[in-house]
């Protein structure tokens, strides 16, 4: 399993490719997670919870600046928009 070293709490740029990122900490349990990550695309999204496993949901698109993630229980953890 992929680890993070350390997590930008803004958006950053990929120096690899020129790409920029977002990472949304949702520090609250909730079974959906509203994010606003203003990357101005589309993403592809990658959840964990605090244990660092991969959590599948479902993502609804509401803008290419904003996203609605829904799960089947309630967590906290991280999102990675890419």
């Amino acid at each position: 399993m992929a680890r993070f070293i350390s997590s930008p709490t803004t958006a950053t740029t990929n120096i690899f490719t020129g790409d920029a990122n977002h990472v949304h900490d949702q520090g609250s349990a909730s079974a959906t997670w509203v994010v606003t990550h203003s990357l101005n695309k589309f993403c592809s999204v990658t959840v964990v919870d605090t244990a660092n496993t991969v959590v599948i949901g479902e993502i609804e698109y509401n803008s290419v600046n904003q996203a609605t993630l829904t799960f089947q229980s309630a967590f906290a953890g991280k999102a990675y928009f890419n």
